[in-house]
């Protein structure tokens, strides 16, 4: 009986729950949570400053009733609209590589180069002027700047003797000019220019940096080498490899060396230097090669005054007296023309690749005992006349015309050079102008009228009456060089061509090369502008794509946003200026100062007219942002930077070396500092704290031994200076070589522990 009872009691119980519970009450009290949840998103909340991690984030908070107060619908909106931000975000990125890709085949435009090697006109051959010289020794020292060959402090005494007449300029054997090189001023696209007689791009830049050897080949294009390789002639180059990546396979004999090396000032030199004297007694060369690396290695190391700088002036002047020797005493060196020559200048800084004077102000001289009795002497040391501009300033491409005409070869097809005409004197009997050079001049301007043609090919080099537009006073462009180029052919075939004529000739064939290099020379750098603003079109709508997304949180930062918006526009500004293009950083330097002010004054907000004890903290907020401040400010100081303050002192270049014991204090400490770092924050491992220890000394004393056979001045005066002697002349090789094997122990170490972690891991289940 009591068990049936207790039965119909929770049968009774059972149907209650079901009718109270889970039926509709349940419905009901869930809707009315939903909406209580819903009322409670809704309402503003309250935000207070927070100052211990452990309170909730009101925010956070916020943010989970919303999302528990949604509908199924508004979930499914929320995907749709995060499904179309990543199909924003990446067409954005699509649309900023076909933007990089429109904008660069505008910026890098596509110069037109006519094929094949130039020959002579077989119906004039009678007339072509004959070559002065049989062969040419080229030497190139990279980055030497026009100052360093011909001002008062110069190391070439050979060169330039102040106080004696034997000296290669004022004996007159040296003809000496400065050569303009333009802009980018770099290895590879200047030697493109002294061979091709060509304008480089700035494409040639990265070509510079490229160790591929097809990349950025002449082997195809017409050279004064390719046209001295077509006679038959033999070529030899010692020094710097990027002519065997320009000419592979030209050369019969080479020893090419790497230029990236920088703190290689004597070996990188002397494996040139060794060649010289063996060569100089061959037979059997057209063109003698060298290319010499060391200073440009010191001045990319310590600048143009280094203590090394005279040194290595001294070093190369006595290669060229070598050569000159040679020159004067070998019968098979008698018709031979050297050339000594710089690529490129550098900067105060020592430094390259722009277009301050410095760097686009090399030095380039022609050298033969030949010159003596057809030129009246210069004088040497001079004053530069203007920024580093010693003599006569000449285009550095002029000198592929050059040496064609002085060796008898056709000028290359794509030559924008003009020959020189202080050469002309060379086919000259006296001083009077003979038909040779009024043969080199016309052959000069006939083939660049036809490398015209390839850019401007209305242009009509034939024309048997005056052009239009030649009666305008002021003809440009094109036009300009067709109405010069029909002047000078009325006076090259005209009835009363004789000697007395021929000073007019020359003038109006120089008038016509002229002209028509500084069409070309601008052409060359002309952009196509419709492709750029194709591109930052592109662009543009890349950033709005990207915007988009990222909208929600952008407007939660309005002051950031604003700051940034602000620095981007004004940095784009900048831009349409060169110079401040190349004084770039000091931009970064005052935005960087002006957001950290800010950051400053934000964290400060809180903190204002409050009277609770936690004000300390802000004091100590004041204090970091003291001493960031001065930090940056030490930052800033430590090594000077751009075009105008390159030379200016600084920390690491006038402090240092004359407190040198605060230099070596700092680099101990640094080195103690990372050994600390690498034995407290590392694997349990006795191993590993060796290695970490063994690894730092190795790598201070590689640093010392560097130091005292790079720059042994940093050590004459500090407290480590005893130790100099021991160290002098110890291979570098040996504690390289053990520094890396110490970071290869510690990288295996590493490894190791983190196996043993991982093993350690799984075994226990992921538990610590």
């Amino acid at each position: 009986m009591a068990k049936s009872v207790r039965a119909s009691v929770s049968k009774r119980n059972r149907a209650k729950l079901r009718a109270t519970v889970f039926g509709p009450a349940a419905d009901a009290r869930t809707e009315r949570l939903s909406a209580k949840l819903k009322e409670l998103a809704s309402q503003p909340i309250m935000r207070e400053h927070k100052t211990s991690s452990m309170e909730l984030d009101p925010t956070g908070f916020n943010t989970l009733l919303s999302f528990l107060a949604l509908g199924s619908k508004d979930i499914e909106a929320c995907k749709m609209a995060l499904k179309w931000e990543n199909r924003a975000i990446l067409i954005a990125n699509i649309l900023i590589v076909v933007a990089i890709s429109i904008f660069s085949s505008g910026f890098f435009p596509y110069k037109s180069l006519l094929p094949g090697l130039a020959t002579f006109d077989e119906t004039n051959i009678d007339t072509v002027a004959p070559k002065v010289f049989d062969r040419v020794i080229f030497m190139v020292i990279d980055a030497l700047r026009s100052d360093f060959v011909y001002s008062k402090a110069s190391g070439f005494s050979f060169t330039q003797r102040r106080f004696e007449i034997n000296s290669l300029i004022r004996s007159g054997a040296a003809l000496p000019f400065t050569a303009h090189a333009s802009s980018p001023t770099v290895t590879m696209p200047r030697l493109k220019a002294m061979t091709t007689g060509s304008v480089p791009s700035f494409l040639d830049v990265i070509l510079n940096i490229a160790e591929s050897d097809t990349s950025s080949t002449l082997a195809y294009q017409d050279t004064w080498l390719a046209q001295l390789k077509a006679q038959g002639g033999q070529l030899v180059m010692y020094g710097d490899d990027t002519w065997i990546k320009l000419f592979p396979g030209v050369f019969d004999r080479s020893d090419g060396t790497t230029s990236f090396f920088v703190s290689d000032f004597t070996e990188v030199d002397h494996n040139v230097t060794r060649h010289v004297p063996r060569e100089l007694s061959q037979h059997d060369w057209s063109a003698f090669i060298m290319h010499f690396l060391g200073l440009d290695h010191i001045g990319h190391k310590a600048g143009p005054k280094s203590r090394h700088m005279m040194t290595k002036q001294r070093e190369m002047d006595s290669i060229v007296a070598l050569i000159y020797a040679a020159m004067e005493e070998q019968d098979h060196l008698q018709s031979t023309l050297f050339v000594l020559c710089g690529d490129h200048g550098m900067n105060d800084a020592g430094n390259h690749g722009g277009s301050s004077p410095g760097e686009t102000s090399p030095a380039m001289l022609f050298i033969s005992p030949k010159f003596q009795t057809k030129k009246t002497p210069e004088d040497s040391p001079v004053e530069a006349f203007s920024d580093l501009q010693y003599y006569r300033t000449v285009e550095q491409m002029d000198i592929t015309p050059t040496l064609a005409g002085l060796l008898g070869l056709p000028i290359p097809l794509n030559s924008l050079g003009i020959f020189i005409p202080e050469f002309l004197m060379m086919w000259d009997n006296g001083n009077v102008i003979s038909f040779f050079s009024i043969d080199i001049l016309l052959r000069n301007a006939k083939q660049m009228l036809n490398a015209m043609k390839g850019t401007f090919p209305d242009i009509d080099v034939e024309a048997t009456t005056t052009p239009q537009g030649c009666d305008k006073q002021l003809p440009t462009g094109p036009a300009k060089v067709q109405c010069a180029w029909f002047q000078a052919l009325q006076l090259v075939h005209g009835p009363e061509r004789n000697r007395t004529t021929l000073p007019d000739v020359e003038s109006a064939l120089l008038r016509v090369l002229r002209s028509a290099q500084e069409v070309m020379s601008s052409t060359a750098s002309k952009y196509n502008t419709t492709r750029l603003y194709l591109g930052l079109i592109v662009a543009a709508v890349a950033v709005l794509l990207s915007f988009l997304p990222a909208y929600g949180l952008v407007s939660k930062s309005s002051n950031a946003v604003t700051f940034l918006m602000l620095s981007i526009i004004s940095y784009g500004g900048m831009m349409f200026a060169s110079s401040y293009v190349e004084e770039e950083q000091q931009f970064w330097y005052w935005v960087v100062t002006a957001w950290t002010v800010y950051l400053h004054i934000k964290s400060l907000r809180p903190w204002h007219g409050s009277k609770d004890p936690r004000f300390s903290f802000s004091r100590f907020a004041t204090c970091m942002t003291v001493v960031l401040a001065i930090s940056y400010r030490i930052l800033r100081r430590w090594n000077q930077t751009g075009q105008k303050f390159a030379a200016e002192p600084d920390i690491a270049r006038n402090f240092f070396p004359r407190h040198q014991n605060i230099l070596w204090a700092l680099i101990i400490l640094t080195y103690f500092d990372t050994c600390m770092r690498l034995c407290l924050n590392s694997p349990p491992s006795n191993i590993w704290r060796s290695a970490a220890i063994l690894t730092t000394i190795a790598a201070f004393f590689f640093k010392l031994v560097f130091v005292v056979s790079d720059s042994p001045e940093l050590l004459d005066e500090s407290l480590l200076s005893p130790i100099q002697k021991s160290l002098e002349g110890m291979p570098l090789l040996l504690p390289a070589r053990l520094v890396f094997c110490g970071i290869s122990l510690l990288v295996v170490t590493s490894f190791c522990a983190m196996n043993v972690t991982q093993k350690r891991s799984s075994l226990t289940g992921g538990k610590c």
